[in-house]
């Protein structure tokens, strides 16, 4: 490749063979970056300082190696302070760039920042536009919310959209219906720092005015359920293999009772005992006493007796698109592992630990300006 152009792609994070501030052969994205050159080396690229490097430290029968351990040498240089999405950090310090010129956050090269301070308040929300920073191929606006005594997070936000003086869009499409976050993380006073990475640079020096349609508060919380298996023939023919329950026709004075009275998300929609494995269909709790809550059960842990007891196998199915979830837990090893195993009374208790992501919808009008602030 000795005397092409060659620049780097922050999206494919790999050296490509055209010129810089063209598109990426390979995925299309525009604004390739040049590579700066090495002090006392005008002209010398990454990739032939890299080889002069390894060729001098391996033998020539490894020569083949080279080209391998060059590319992986180059594509190194790039990746320095580059996190992935899914993990991101609203506090993060981007760590110091290797390459003169280009400074690097989690999202890719920065390539400018500007601080806001602006804010507007609706439905006992304010919403604060901390800054923008913008890099090659992003905009990440950083956001604070604050309301409602201590606000447990935010996970998405709609009817978005950016604009200059004029009132001119400065993202195509204009308004984007629905966002996730990129991070959401404790803020003072009981706010939430939130941020949302949007896959277009925009020039910050032009934003007037950001508004916000809706917000989505979200909080992961633990439901704990009690509940008691009651099956007097079960502990009377208890075997290892639960040879009995899966041969025994049915049971007419098995009952399984749950109490769930303290919970906030969910409720016990019904219960059900089937062979070896007791049935518990859990739902979001209803309109009458959480409007608008969206609650997902995510994992159950089962425990024979009460604080404390051991731990029984368990499963939690979801079907898609529902709002429900099936819990079933394994009877036999209940009775195995229950304290009223001695007596043969057959009344089995057990504990479900519910953990439980729950999602809260606040619709709103906050256009956030200069203009709308306050010191």
């Amino acid at each position: 490749m000795a005397g092409r152009r060659e620049a780097w792609c922050p999206r494919c994070d790999e050296l490509r063979a055209a010129r810089p501030g063209t598109a990426c052969p390979v995925c299309g994205r525009a604004g390739l970056l040049a590579l700066p050159p090495q002090p006392g080396q005008p002209g010398a690229s990454l990739r032939g300082r890299a080889g002069r490097r390894l060729r001098a430290l391996l033998p020539a029968t490894r020569t083949g190696a080279v080209v391998v351990l060059m590319l992986a040498t180059v594509a190194g240089a790039f990746a320095v302070g580059r996190l992935t999405r899914s993990t991101p950090s609203a506090t993060a310090t981007p760590p110091a760039s290797t390459l003169p010129g280009i400074s690097f956050s989690e999202d890719g090269p920065i390539t400018g920042r500007r601080n806001f301070g602006w804010r507007a308040s609706d439905s006992g929300i304010t919403v604060t536009l901390r800054g923008v920073t913008v890099g090659v191929g992003f905009t990440r606006l950083e956001l604070n919310v604050a309301g409602f005594g201590r606000l447990p997070g935010v996970s998405a936000l709609d009817g978005l959209r950016v604009q200059d003086a004029d009132g001119n869009d400065l993202l195509p499409g204009g308004e984007i219906a629905h966002i996730n976050t990129a991070s959401s993380d404790g803020g003072a006073s009981g706010s939430v720092d939130t941020d949302v990475v949007l896959d277009r640079a925009i020039d910050p020096q032009a934003l007037a005015r950001v508004q916000v349609r809706g917000l989505t508060i979200a909080d992961s919380l633990n439901e704990r359920l009690h509940g008691v298996l009651v099956d007097p023939e079960l502990q009377r023919n208890l075997t290892e293999d639960g040879r009995f329950l899966r041969e025994r026709p049915s049971c007419p004075d098995c009952k399984v009772r749950v109490d769930c009275g303290d919970c906030q998300t969910i409720r016990v929609a019904g219960t059900a005992y089937h062979r070896d494995q007791v049935l518990l269909w859990l739902e979001p709790v209803g309109s009458t006493r959480r409007p608008g809550l969206n609650a997902a059960v995510r994992g159950v842990v089962a425990f024979s007796g009460g604080r404390g007891g051991l731990e029984l196998t368990s499963w939690i199915d979801g079907p898609e698109g529902d709002s429900g979830a099936v819990v079933a837990i394994d009877a036999n090893e209940l009775a195995i592992r229950s304290t009223d195993a001695d007596t043969g009374k057959g009344t089995m208790a057990f504990e479900v630990a519910v953990s439980v992501d729950a999602e809260l919808p606040v619709r709103g009008r906050w256009a956030i300006t200069q203009e709308g602030s306050s010191p």
